[in-house]
C-alpha cells in the first residue's frame, strides 16, 4: 500500500460511488471493507478534547474508470462528516 493522505471529492449514497482524485474521475465498482478506527488525534496541532473522541470511517474500494483498470483504494472520513481523503492505494 502506498499512503497519499490527499484530499479528494467524494459522491456518497450508502457507499463511496465515485470520487475524484488528481483530476480523475474513479467509480467504485465494488466495497471491499468498511472499518472504524480512532482520530489521529497526534496529526493535528489544534486537536480539542471532542476532537479525540471522533472516529474515521475508512473504506476499502475497488475503483476505476475504464481506460486504467481497476485499482483498490483506501477513503477515509470523520464519521458523519465530509472531509474526504485518499489514504492509500494498493500497490
Amino acid at each position: 500500500m502506498r499512503i497519499y493522505h490527499e484530499p479528494v471529492a467524494v459522491l456518497f449514497r450508502d457507499a463511496p460511488a465515485q470520487f475524484i482524485w488528481r483530476g480523475r474521475l474513479l467509480l467504485v465498482k465494488e466495497v471491499q471493507a468498511l472499518t472504524r478506527e480512532a482520530s489521529p488525534w497526534w496529526r493535528s496541532t489544534e486537536t480539542k478534547g471532542e476532537d479525540l473522541l471522533r472516529e474515521r470511517e475508512v473504506w476499502r474500494v475497488e475503483a476505476g474508470n475504464g481506460r486504467l483498470g481497476r485499482g483498490v483504494y483506501e477513503l477515509a472520513r470523520t464519521v458523519g462528516g465530509d472531509d474526504w481523503v485518499l489514504q492509500a492505494v494498493a500497490d
